[in-house]
C-alpha cells in the first residue's frame, strides 16, 4: 500500500508540474498575442492621429483663406452687393478724449447716406440677380 501511495504522489506531482507548465505556456502565448494586438491598435491610432492633424492643418488654412481681407471684400461686393462707403460717410473725431467713429461730430447735422452697390456692366450681381442703383 505504501508503494501505491508513493506512486500516486509521484503521478500527482508530475501532473501538477505539467499543469503548471501548460498554464505558464498559455499565459506566455496570451501575453505575446496582447502585445501584438496592442501594437497594431497603436499603429492604427497613430495613422488616424496623422490624418486628423493633416485635416486640422487644412482646415486652419481654409479658415485663414476665408478670413483674408481680400476674400471678404470680394464676397461683400459680389455676393452681398456691398460697396465701400461713400466719401464723407464715415466721420471720425474725438469727444472727451475718446475716438468716436460714425457719430455726428463738429456740429454736422447730417451724415451722408450709405454708398450705392457696385453695378456690373451686364447689370447683374454675382448671385445672378439684376442689380440696380437705389434712387437718391
Amino acid at each position: 500500500m505504501r508503494a501505491f501511495r508513493a506512486s500516486l504522489a509521484t503521478v500527482a506531482g508530475t501532473a501538477l508540474a505539467v499543469a503548471l507548465a501548460a498554464g505558464l505556456g498559455i499565459l506566455h502565448v496570451w501575453s505575446r498575442t496582447e502585445v501584438y494586438r496592442t501594437g497594431y491598435e497603436l499603429g492604427k491610432l497613430e495613422a488616424e492621429n496623422r490624418r486628423l492633424l493633416e485635416e486640422r492643418d487644412a482646415l486652419r488654412t481654409e479658415v485663414a483663406t476665408l478670413r483674408s481681407p481680400g476674400r471678404l471684400e470680394r464676397f461683400a461686393r459680389e455676393q452681398l452687393g456691398m460697396a465701400p462707403p461713400a466719401p464723407g460717410t464715415v466721420v471720425a473725431g474725438t469727444v472727451g478724449g475718446k475716438v468716436v467713429v460714425g457719430e455726428v461730430v463738429d456740429g454736422a447735422d447730417r451724415r451722408p447716406g450709405p454708398a450705392e452697390p457696385v453695378v456690373r456692366s451686364a447689370g447683374r450681381t454675382g448671385d445672378g440677380r439684376g442689380a440696380r442703383r437705389r434712387p437718391h
